[in-house]
C-alpha cells in the first residue's frame, strides 16, 4: 500500500512538471514557436475545386491520376504559391505535386510519379505566400 502511494505521488509530480514545461511553450505568433491556435487570414475564403486528369496505365492496369486541375481560385491569391496533395482512405500514401505560382483563377499541377485513381480519397490544397 505504501509503495503504490508513493508511486502515486511520484506520477503526480511527473505529470506536473510535463504540464508546467508544455505550458511555457507560449502561443502562437509570427515571432515564436508555441502551441496554441490561431486564425489564419486566406487569400480564398469560398474554397476551390479541384478536376483530376487521368489516363489507363496498361502495365498496372488501372487510371493513374496525372494532374490536378484547381479552378475558383480568388484573384487574390495570385502569386502566391499552390500545392496539392492526394491521399488515400487510410491517409499512409499520398503524393504532392510540385509547388507553383498561381497565374490566375484556374491553375493545373502536374502529379508525378502518377496516382492510382481509385485510391485517391481526399486531397489537400495549400495556398501560400511565396
Amino acid at each position: 500500500m505504501k509503495r503504490t502511494l508513493i508511486a502515486l505521488v511520484a506520477g503526480l509530480v511527473v505529470f506536473g512538471g510535463v504540464i508546467a514545461s508544455a505550458s511555457s511553450l507560449g502561443g502562437v505568433s509570427s515571432r515564436a514557436l508555441g502551441s496554441g491556435a490561431s486564425v489564419v487570414a486566406s487569400c480564398d475564403t469560398d474554397g476551390v475545386a479541384l478536376a483530376y486528369t487521368t489516363a489507363f496505365d496498361t502495365a498496372s492496369g488501372t487510371y493513374r491520376v496525372s494532374a490536378v486541375t484547381v479552378s475558383g481560385i480568388s484573384a487574390a491569391c495570385a502569386s502566391q504559391q499552390i500545392e496539392v496533395a492526394l491521399r488515400n482512405a487510410a491517409g499512409t500514401s499520398s503524393v504532392s505535386t510540385t509547388r507553383t505560382t498561381v497565374s490566375g483563377t484556374s491553375q493545373s499541377l502536374s502529379v508525378s510519379p502518377t496516382y492510382d485513381a481509385a485510391a485517391v480519397d481526399s486531397a489537400s490544397v495549400l495556398i501560400m505566400a511565396p
